[in-house]
């Protein structure tokens, strides 16, 4: 049943609130947000959320978002390398932008290539992690074919300080800070981190056991970090927040013949919300962001005939500007809550690429009803899209949870997503061989998704989904040699798959499993599309006893190919990491980690006729002081 307690949890305020989860959401009632756009119990939620808490964050000893996330059902990496190399996530066999990421509700990702740097996010500065499997075009607008990840940064309405040191392979080091105040009115906090590595050289050999001799070289990588938060509670109906969050420093990695390639970047989140309680009924909220993906890449080329070197230098730089007005009004005696809400985002690049447009903007308007019976819920979703690129666009999405006893849960939902071409695709600037192709569609899908959750016993929870994706319109490179070549909407893709999942406690052990069985296909030809796994096996288990505690995972996915057309064959893999930890008095904490324990060789991403070798064995140990 609905609790009108709810409609007064704004999306800005909800960190404050968020206890610590077991395993994973689905196993206790915890409000999540990022699945309705409204505060709502993990029980209550239709789609399939899995939720990564700091705590989890803490226990699997995470040294990046993507280490982070590994662990969820249905998602494959792609990568170039170790820590701040590329890192690509397909969710649910989708392309890696086919998902929108936010942070605190702001949508950050680059406007030319389409996808988001999560390689830069700063761990350390991550609360609480929200994965929505699905598609959430209906709420969210594009991108959001595959689903939607929310990152929520560290938030406290009590004193805390905390600190850590630590050193391990690889000449890695880190440190972090942070400190957080408040009381029922007012909370503010904040917190720093540094991460510095000297990395190692990821670029493998070629199909015939070559090595490129000219870029055998460690890639290094720094990261520092700032955020700043702060909320007050002026009176009973207002509410004022604002988030600030930068990320920069510098990333290189392997090209094709050079030792010096690096990215110098920065990643900003500006916000500030208006929270105001209309009425015991209808809660109100303006909520106005900024966020910056600023990238600067520089290549040292050997220029012909190998007489010296030049440094070709480029830059890619994306700023967006929203405005969103939300409001949650309980309907039908406070049981059912009806969402109505207006948004406009603004995209502007700024580029040593000169693009044949260098902004654009996005108008819409969104809708959501949500019913609540004793044993019957639905959701109803609407969305229509007014883009200064490609015109409007409309989806929808309609769900149902139907609880046959307290015990077991049926779900089922059917939705529609899009994808807006990005500037790369509408605007490059033509060259001898490539232009930008301004009359492009976004790309459409339509989802179906049933799912079954099981409780047996007071702690384990069991479920299984069965989804089906069709995309349309498929944006796909196209050669047109001799002639200019250009982005086109020409590919189809169908996409089904299961995937189970497991939390439970067993023998004091807490036990978390999750399987995902995907056949990602191109209809044209019914092979699988690249760079992603068709199977994914994760397993955790850890143990607390005391002061002690210790665990281990195990990762597992099986081969994929690196090109359209099932070419170039990249093998399956299957890791161990362990982990522990010691609390040895009320404040202080020491934990140790090894990745890759048992040092496997595999590859992720093929370039240039290259392996991007993924890290070796990993070793990292921290000091923690937390009061």
């Amino acid at each position: 049943m609905f609790k009108q307690k709810k409609l007064y949890l704004s999306v800005s305020c909800l960190p404050l609130i968020f206890s610590p989860l077991i395993v994973q959401a689905e196993q206790t009632a915890e409000i999540i947000v990022t699945a309705e756009r409204t505060a709502n119990t993990v029980d209550e939620t239709i789609a399939p959320v899995t939720v990564i808490t700091r705590d989890d964050i803490s226990r699997l000893q995470a040294s990046s978002i993507s280490e982070a996330l590994k662990m969820t059902p249905a998602v494959s990496f792609t990568s170039n390398g170790g820590l701040g190399s590329f890192s690509g996530l397909s969710l649910r066999g989708t392309n890696s932008d086919h998902v929108l990421y936010l942070i605190d509700g702001v949508a950050i990702h680059s406007a030319t290539s389409g996808t988001t740097a999560i390689e830069y996010i700063p761990i350390a500065q991550v609360e609480r992690i929200e994965i929505v499997r699905g598609p959430r075009s209906s709420l969210y607008g594009s991108d959001a074919i595959g689903g939607v990840i929310q990152i929520f940064t560290t938030r406290s309405n009590k004193q805390s300080v905390a600190a850590s040191v630590g050193y391990g392979s690889d000449n890695s080091s880190e440190i972090t800070a942070s400190y957080a105040d408040g009381n029922e009115q007012t909370q503010f906090g904040g917190g720093l981190s540094l991460f510095d590595t000297d990395g190692d050289d990821f670029y493998g050999r070629d199909s015939y056991g070559i090595v490129n001799e000219a870029d055998q070289d460690d890639d290094a990588y720094n990261n520092y970090s700032l955020s700043l938060n702060a909320s007050h509670k002026i009176n009973d109906q207002l509410t004022l927040s604002g988030l600030f969050l930068r990320s920069q420093g510098a990333s290189q990695f392997d090209g094709y013949s050079d030792r010096k390639t690096k990215t110098d970047f920065i990643q900003q989140v500006l916000s500030g919300s208006i929270d105001y309680a209309l009425s015991n009924d209808w809660n109100s909220q303006l909520k106005v962001s900024r966020s910056d993906d600023k990238q600067d890449n520089k290549n040292h080329q050997l220029s012909s005939p190998n007489r010296y070197y030049v440094d070709a230098k480029t830059h890619f730089d994306t700023r967006i500007d929203n405005i969103n007005w939300q409001n949650d009004i309980a309907v039908r005696d406070s049981a059912d809550l009806l969402t109505l809400g207006l948004d406009y985002t603004q995209e502007k690049v700024d580029s040593s690429t000169d693009y044949a447009e260098d902004s654009r903007w996005n108008k819409a308007f969104y809708s959501q009803y949500l019913y609540y019976g004793d044993t019957f819920n639905t959701q109803l979703s609407w969305r229509y899209d007014d883009n200064q690129a490609f015109g409007s666009h409309n989806t929808w999405n309609i769900g149902t949870g139907f609880s046959l006893d307290e015990h077991v849960r049926l779900t089922t939902s059917y939705g529609t997503a899009f994808k807006a071409p990005t500037f790369n695709d509408l605007y490059w600037p033509a060259d001898a061989f490539f232009t930008g192709n301004p009359k492009l569609k976004p790309e459409e899908s339509s989802s179906f998704d049933f799912g079954v959750e099981l409780k047996t016993g007071s702690n384990t929870l069991w479920t299984a989904h069965y989804f089906n994706t069709d995309i349309d319109n498929l944006i796909t490179y196209v050669s047109s040699y001799p002639a200019i070549s250009m982005m086109e909407n020409v590919a189809k893709a169908n996409i089904n798959g299961f995937e189970l999942t497991l939390a439970t406690d067993l023998f004091g052990w807490q036990v978390s499993a999750n399987a995902s069985f995907i056949d990602p296909t191109d209809e044209k030809n019914g092979q699988l599309l690249p760079r992603r796994s068709k199977r994914n096996f994760n397993l955790s288990i850890d143990n607390n006893s005391g002061a002690l505690s210790y665990g281990a995972s195990v990762l597992a996915s099986s081969r994929r190919y690196n090109k359209t057309n099932e070419r170039e064959e990249l093998a399956g893999y299957g890791l161990m990491n362990v982990r522990a930890a010691w609390q040895f008095n009320q404040h202080w904490s020491v934990k140790a980690k090894i990745d890759n324990l048992f040092d496997k060789t595999y590859v992720l991403t093929r370039q240039g006729g290259y392996d991007y070798n993924q890290p070796d064995r990993f070793i990292f140990t921290s000091i923690h002081y937390k009061m």
